[in-house]
């Protein structure tokens, strides 16, 4: 069998220590710009500036834009591990976010030929953000118990809709600019306190299906929304923010009071999606029951749970 990399992108949040626990082997960065107009990588380790300085500006009205390397350059992440003999699983973000995952499959298609006794799978995994992170560290556990990236990536397209998320984000102008969410229309407004809760669909796009107003009733309802839809004795939840520390800490202790998963893994959402989402973003990645066509089941479950709130 021959040995084989896990690949991903700047959609994971999964910092330098968190790729190298679960053996992620190399990330490719895509573009920021800054609102002065330069470009950088939007990488996943905040080199150059801090998570706290860059809400900040965002909290200031300050858009940040993103976007893809060149095909040429996917090509040659691609290349530098093919020519070392090794076969490639490369995990994207959700091709409803981004063009990432067609980059991804076109550079895959033009390298195949050149190296035929090589795989390349590229996996959409239909996720961002710490739904993504998830996805990629248990992939790098199956890898390390000595699955074949075959198995890999079959049980990755058979389980990622079981990938939930449930959280909020206190403003949605940078989702609705970015185009990062579907009928947000709908909830846009400027009633103080109120918290759209989003969940992932079956298109992997964020799709708001519920509100609240207030944290207090915010995580009763995604509390019980968990409890609706987790798996038993859940492995590992990442639960993610945006300059949001306060309610992170509550939230994962709220969590693991109640579900007593084997780990929490808390993470800062890193650059590339932090300019689609801003400031004001709590939210718990688990896996769990498999998602319904349109959201319809887990829209019946939280318009239940809030009722009773």
């Amino acid at each position: 069998m021959a040995d084989y990399v896990i690949l991903t992108d700047s959609s994971t949040d999964l910092t330098k220590d968190l790729r190298e626990r679960f053996g992620i082997d190399d990330y490719l960065p895509g573009n920021i710009t800054f609102p002065d107009g330069h470009t950088e990588d939007s990488t996943l380790d905040w080199e150059n500036i801090s998570p706290q300085d860059f809400y900040t500006s965002m909290s200031k009205d300050s858009m940040y834009t993103t976007g893809i390397k060149n095909i040429e350059i996917q090509e040659a992440f691609f290349e530098k591990y093919l020519k070392q003999g090794k076969d490639i699983l490369n995990i994207s973000l959700s091709h409803a976010l981004s063009n990432t995952y067609d980059a991804c499959r076109k550079a895959a298609s033009n390298l195949q030929e050149k190296y035929p006794d090589r795989k390349i799978i590229v996996v959409d995994s239909l996720r961002y953000s710490g739904g993504d992170g998830l996805l990629c560290s248990l992939a790098g556990d199956m890898k390390k118990e000595g699955k074949s990236i075959d198995e890999v990536a079959q049980w990755l397209e058979e389980n990622k809709h079981r990938c939930h998320q449930t959280g909020t984000v206190d403003d949605l102008k940078f989702l609705a600019k970015m185009g990062r969410c579907s009928n947000v229309s709908a909830f846009m407004g400027s009633l103080i306190n109120i918290k759209p809760i989003a969940e992932f669909n079956r298109d992997g796009m964020n799709q708001i299906i519920t509100k609240v107003t207030g944290y207090k009733k915010l995580f009763a309802a995604m509390i019980e929304y968990m409890k609706a839809t987790i798996e038993p004795n859940p492995k590992r939840i990442f639960v993610s923010h945006t300059f949001r520390k306060a309610q992170w800490l509550q939230l994962q202790d709220l969590i693991r009071e109640e579900f007593h998963p084997e780990e929490i893994i808390p993470t800062t959402v890193c650059m590339a999606n932090g300019s689609s989402i801003g400031p004001g973003m709590v939210v718990a990645f688990y896996m769990g029951k498999e998602i319904s066509e349109g959201l319809v089941e887990e829209t019946k479950i939280l318009e239940e749970i809030k009722a009773k709130l």
